[in-house]
């Protein structure tokens, strides 16, 4: 589960509370990141035992890299406002760039594994910058990520992700939806 609060700013959204938690058969890993309004790094919480030399590590290149986003703020900013952000996302344990294209669009037909038929726009979002906070020489296995979006009842729905990494891909297709108003 993943609960973002923050606030649009000349169509950013900026968080000022980025909490995530994702339960294992192993272990509950949870992250709490609060942001001040510049996109400092104002408190950072996370279930990983790290050691001191990962704590200094990680302030370094906290400090290094200085103004931050999450990731579901900007997802939620590619569907919304469809740009990139002007700040490196963090997400607990690592640091990274995304930045957007925009791919020639796609029509889904009667036959198809989402719920959705018609036609969507396609963004692919790849990872020019990638880094560990507490291993110098993480590797980033994600490769690109293809967002495929409709427009349903006026709102910008993804209706498929492509996932490709260098250990797996794979399609993800919306299977419901509800739009409260």
């Amino acid at each position: 589960m993943t609960s973002v609060n923050g606030y649009i700013q000349n169509n950013h959204l900026r968080p000022l509370k980025y909490s995530s938690k994702t339960k294992s058969s192993n272990q509950d890993v949870y992250s709490n990141i609060e942001f001040d309004n510049d996109g400092k790094i104002a408190s950072f919480d996370i279930s990983k035992q790290i050691s001191e030399d990962q704590v200094q590590m990680q302030k370094k290149i906290l400090d290094k890299y200085l103004y931050f986003t999450d990731p579901i703020s900007q997802i939620t900013q590619y569907f919304i406002y469809k740009i990139n952000s002007d700040r490196n996302i963090v997400d607990g344990l690592n640091i990274y760039e995304l930045i957007s294209e925009v791919l020639p669009s796609y029509k889904f037909k009667d036959n198809n594994p989402t719920i959705y038929q018609g036609k969507a726009d396609i963004l692919k979002l790849t990872f020019p910058f990638f880094q560990g906070l507490h291993k110098s020489e993480k590797k980033n296995n994600l490769q690109e990520i293809k967002m495929y979006n409709a427009n349903i009842k006026n709102t910008n729905i993804p209706v498929r992700f492509d996932i490709i990494s260098k250990k797996f891909n794979a399609k993800l297709y919306l299977k419901s939806f509800e739009i409260n108003e």
